[in-house]
């Protein structure tokens, strides 16, 4: 996941890939954080996706 290894974004991307982007490094730094509070060490972003199969 690009946000969470720094990569820039790609120039071609769409306004919501932009947002969604953004929304995601946020949600990261916030995770490091909260996991460092509570002393987890190696915290794991995990994003739930619902699919019928």
């Amino acid at each position: 996941m690009l946000a969470t290894t720094g990569k820039p974004l790609n120039k071609d991307a769409t306004e919501e890939e932009k947002k969604f982007y953004e929304e995601c490094k946020h949600d990261y730094k916030v995770m490091l954080e909260t996991a460092k509070k509570h002393g987890i060490k190696n915290p794991i972003m995990e994003i739930p996706i619902e699919e019928d199969f």
